[in-house]
């Protein structure tokens, strides 16, 4: 959805976050931090501490959107899956080829629109990497007539990144043909299970349907969710009850096939959490900080806090160092 630094306001947290203490760069911390690139690093280093945003949306209304985004990339070390409106399909496919660690572009459609099988065929002659973020659908995300769009994404091994929970309203004087009930985390399982070749990303955790969406991702090795939106803000003082949300770590009650996705079997539950802002630019540096006191708070281990940072989508997108 265009815009994503409104909905951040809308929502009342970008105030909040700024409050948050340890924020980074907004708040005045020098360069160094965790993630952040220091002097002297090694490229290996580097490729470690890579932070992979799935949940960046191309600002339409910003002619410099993409120079401030490459800027953004080199000072965290950040490459963005690059969610683009199909009328700007073009200028992010070209920056994605001239810089391919920084920009991995992601096509947005409208599932209901009549050529939609059209538009994802063209997107992927042009090296598009996925879809999303698919959302305000007309009927339920597991509809027989979406079907054809996730035959394709299956036959590309694509990522596809779905809005899940609860969505914005947009107008309030006007009717709108929009529910959040279409977009339920519960939707993405038969998805998943029919099409096994599609990588199954959730955005938002299904908020407030967190259990639902764990629960899902448990069992199918192709589920993964992002934690984008208002989530580690409303909970930011209880933050280590998402322990009884993704609670299986050490346990053999998760899928057999747990390494499909994530090839270094990563016992920790926290493994089908990958990372994702969802804010303007400006703002991504505050959610990474969220991210981190999630982490504390929970007692995530090192290894899979790199993992949901940037390392399991590295290795889904087969990134280059």
């Amino acid at each position: 959805m265009s815009n994503r630094l409104s909905r951040r306001k809308f929502l009342g947290n970008a105030s909040a976050l700024a409050a948050m203490p340890g924020s980074w760069g907004l708040l005045g911390v020098p360069a160094g931090s965790a993630f952040l690139l220091g002097e002297g690093e090694s490229a290996s280093s580097k490729t470690a501490d890579r932070i992979v945003d799935l949940h960046v949306h191309f600002d339409e209304k910003n002619p410099k959107f993409i120079g401030d985004l490459l800027k953004l990339s080199d000072r965290l070390n950040l490459t963005a899956c690059l969610l683009t409106p199909f009328a700007n399909r073009k200028v992010v496919a070209e920056a994605a080829k001239q810089h391919p660690k920084q920009i991995i572009p992601f096509g947005f459609v409208d599932l209901d629109a009549p050529d939609v099988v059209k538009q994802v065929e063209e997107l992927h002659a042009m090296g598009y990497r996925g879809l999303g973020e698919l959302e305000f659908v007309k009927k339920p995300y597991n509809d027989p007539s979406y079907f054809p769009v996730y035959e394709l994404a299956n036959r590309y091994d694509w990522i596809v990144l779905f809005h899940t929970g609860i969505v914005l309203r947009k107008n309030f004087d006007a009717p709108e043909d929009v529910a959040s009930g279409r977009m339920r985390p519960i939707y993405l399982e038969e998805i998943a299970r029919r099409f096994p070749k599609i990588t199954v990303l959730g955005a938002h955790c299904g908020n407030p349907e967190y259990e639902w969406a764990a629960e899902i991702a448990r069992w199918n090795p192709n589920v993964f969710f992002d934690l984008s939106g208002s989530s580690l803000t409303k909970m930011q003082g209880r933050l280590a009850e998402f322990q009884k949300i993704f609670w299986w770590s050490a346990t053999e009650w998760h899928s057999a096939e747990w390494t499909v996705k994530t090839p270094n079997n990563d016992p920790s539950a926290f493994i089908k959490i990958v990372f994702g802002s969802d804010v303007g630019l400006d703002e991504i540096e505050s959610v990474v900080n969220q991210y981190r006191a999630l982490f504390d708070a929970c007692g995530v281990p090192e290894r899979t806090r790199r993992m949901i940072m940037g390392g399991t989508l590295a290795q889904m997108l087969g990134l280059p160092d």
